[in-house]
């Protein structure tokens, strides 16, 4: 499997909040941040927005009127992580950076507790996404493709 590199426009709040976690995890902004989307994704139905445009981060601050500092970074994800986070664009209606940046603000704190309580596996195992899954069905001349967020209580009606 390989990994994707991109570039996403982060807020310098976030990044000082992921550095300041990456020193205190000692592991990559890249697995924190995975983490933390993780946790998103338990929470999903929260963040679904089913019409109008991708909303985008503020670029001034409603309390001060000032720019919203933001920077461009490089990181690299896995193929599934890359694939989720395109989704969340696609079903929260908002920006990978934003998404992100709700992910930092709404979920680091415990991402923060859950590794050093060793409650959650820093790298992780081979499907991080629990309850997410993409898969294409082809009928006949067609395909359709369908996305899972969440396990459905009777799995049995999702397969037929």
């Amino acid at each position: 499997m390989k990994k994707i590199k991109s570039t996403f426009s982060l807020r310098h709040d976030v990044i000082a909040l992921l550095n300041d976690a990456a020193r205190k995890t000692n592991l990559s902004k890249e697995i924190i941040l995975t983490k933390a989307l993780q946790f998103m994704l338990c929470t999903h139905r929260k963040y679904l927005r089913k019409e109008g445009r991708i909303k985008y981060q503020d670029r001034f601050d409603e309390k001060t009127g000032l720019p919203v500092l933001k920077k461009r970074v490089k990181l690299s994800f896995w193929q599934k992580e890359y694939d989720y986070f395109q989704d969340t664009r696609k079903f929260f209606g908002r920006s990978i950076s934003f998404v992100m940046a709700i992910a930092v603000f709404e979920y680091l704190d415990l991402v923060i507790e859950e590794l050093g309580a060793k409650k959650i596996d820093p790298i992780g195992d081979n499907y991080p996404f629990y309850g997410y899954a993409w898969i294409e069905k082809r009928i006949e001349n067609f395909t359709t493709f369908h996305i899972w967020w969440g396990i459905p209580e009777k799995l049995e009606l999702m397969v037929t």
